[in-house]
């Protein structure tokens, strides 16, 4: 009787030694998989700042461009303007000059 007793309460002990370590285990496991987790949020992170920051350069040379689209367009137009007054402006001399002499 006293083997058996025995036996159950080593059967015990090991089952108990068995759940801490499986304990140990688990605790190893949620530990490990919290700092991966962590890590890929990080990283995440990082990639996310690193591609907020390529579109803001990219809307930034994009503004660049059209602004100089623009300005490029603004001259042409202003050139446009400078050459048709000038033009227009010999055209109201040779009349002031054509009614004078005349």
């Amino acid at each position: 009787m006293n083997n058996i007793l025995q036996g159950i309460i080593q059967s015990e002990e090991e089952a108990s030694r068995i759940e801490n370590e499986a304990k140990q285990q688990a605790s190893m496991i949620l530990a490990e998989a919290r700092k991966n987790a962590s890590e890929i949020m990080e990283k995440s992170l990082l990639e996310g700042d690193a591609l907020t920051e390529e579109l803001l350069q990219n809307a930034r040379d994009e503004a660049v461009e059209e602004i100089n689209s623009q300005t490029e367009s603004k001259k042409s137009a202003q050139e446009q303007i400078r050459l048709k007054s000038k033009e227009r402006l010999e055209k109201a001399a040779e009349y002031i000059v054509g009614r004078i002499v005349n």
